[in-house]
């Protein structure tokens, strides 16, 4: 293209000293030949932009973080004229297209259009455009090359990564007896006498004929064991590339968590944020459908502030459970008095730092009822956790 560009200023320099030494018809004609061809390039450039017609399509309606997509695009040319040169630039921030090469140009011709099949990856949760960001035109001389922004985005939904995990570092364990100042439970006792409106299933047949009236099975202390994860629901930043990642791995360490407990027959609570203290009470896998719908949809907002959020804890009544993890970005003097609160009430607390920073606190830091995890942004779970 710079060729042919030098190539053009040559012949119009040529032409316009022609005019100055010489004069006459052939060589005003040459200098307008000159002008014009330029001209007529860039404005055939600015037709295509107008005409030129893409069509994209996502294949499915589940979109989700790291899941390759069926996706496809059309370049259609509608006019009786070709198009010499058209090229596509996709967004790349949140993101890619696997498969297909950004630099590949497409010559159409009239009344035909052309179809690629590819495969579209996106990074994070949330609802942003993917696909086509840009078209580029060419005019047939290789003159002038135009970047226009595509007239009509396309708009994807993303739903959060679920990491099954294996095993966890710092795991929740039935058999550790928990107590609690505001909570106490009591020893396991086997059986007790019957009371009207005890699940007659409970019931022990053989004690029971002994005594001559009717025992049940008890068991308090470890009974319904439960775990509670505080996910942080504040947004920080102004800028989808500052908290898009963020939301995103927020919401994935808590879903990867909350999946790795359901699983293995332990129920879980998850207190948060949205606009108003809210609790999901999770009993069985039965129950993580729904879940995982909620925070497909979930709204981090700025107003979601820490203050609110830990308010909310004690409210909802934490210490029914035997242990906390905390899911959050910050961890300043309200996260770090939060922490001791829930030590002192008999829970270990679990923290999963999520930031991009590299500096990393350690175990010592906390108290000895405490467990630290940092996680980066773009970390897998299964490495870290």
């Amino acid at each position: 293209m710079l060729r042919n560009r030098l190539i053009a200023i040559a012949l119009l320099i040529l032409s316009i000293v022609a005019i100055s030494f010489y004069g006459g018809p052939v060589t005003y004609g040459f200098f307008f030949l000159c002008v014009l061809v330029p001209a007529v390039s860039a404005g055939y450039c600015f037709l295509v932009y107008l005409r030129y017609r893409i069509y994209q399509v996502i294949v499915t309606k589940n979109v989700v973080v790291g899941s390759p997509t069926d996706y496809y695009f059309t370049l259609q040319n509608e006019d009786f004229y070709s198009f010499a040169g058209v090229k596509v630039e996709f967004f790349s921030d949140f993101s890619y297209i696997s498969e297909l090469n950004e630099n590949n140009e497409y010559e159409l011709p009239p009344q035909l259009g052309l179809k690629k099949e590819t495969v579209l990856v996106c990074k994070y949760r949330g609802e942003y455009d993917v696909g086509i960001r840009n078209i580029i035109v060419q005019d047939y001389l290789r003159l002038f090359s135009f970047n226009f922004k595509n007239k009509e985005n396309l708009r994807a939904i993303v739903m959060p990564r679920l990491e099954i995990l294996e095993t966890l570092r710092h795991p929740y364990s039935p058999d550790v007896y928990k107590d609690s100042r505001i909570n106490p439970t009591e020893q396991d006792v086997l059986v007790r006498e019957y009371i009207p409106g005890d699940d007659i299933r409970n019931i022990n047949w053989k004690i029971s004929a002994h005594m001559g009236k009717p025992y049940v099975r008890t068991k308090t202390g470890l009974e319904n064991p439960s775990i509670a994860i505080i996910m942080d629901s504040c947004r920080f930043g102004k800028d989808m590339e500052d908290f898009l990642p963020l939301e995103n791995k927020v919401l994935e360490t808590t879903i990867a968590v909350v999946y790795y407990y359901l699983s293995k027959g332990i129920n879980a609570s998850v207190f948060t944020y949205e606009g108003a203290p809210k609790k999901y009470s999770l009993q069985g896998m039965a129950s993580f459908e729904d879940f995982y719908a909620a925070m497909g949809a979930f709204a981090f907002k700025e107003e979601n502030t820490s203050d609110k959020l830990f308010k909310s804890v004690w409210s909802a009544n934490i210490t029914s459970c035997s242990m906390a993890y905390m899911i959050i970005h910050e961890l300043d003097e309200k996260a770090l008095v939060q922490i001791e609160e829930l030590n002192k009430n008999g829970l270990p607390v679990t923290v999963y730092h999520i930031s991009d920073d590299e500096k990393k606190l350690k175990d010592a830091d906390f108290g000895k009822n405490t467990e630290y995890t940092h996680i980066g942004y773009e970390d897998k779970l299964k490495e870290v956790l």
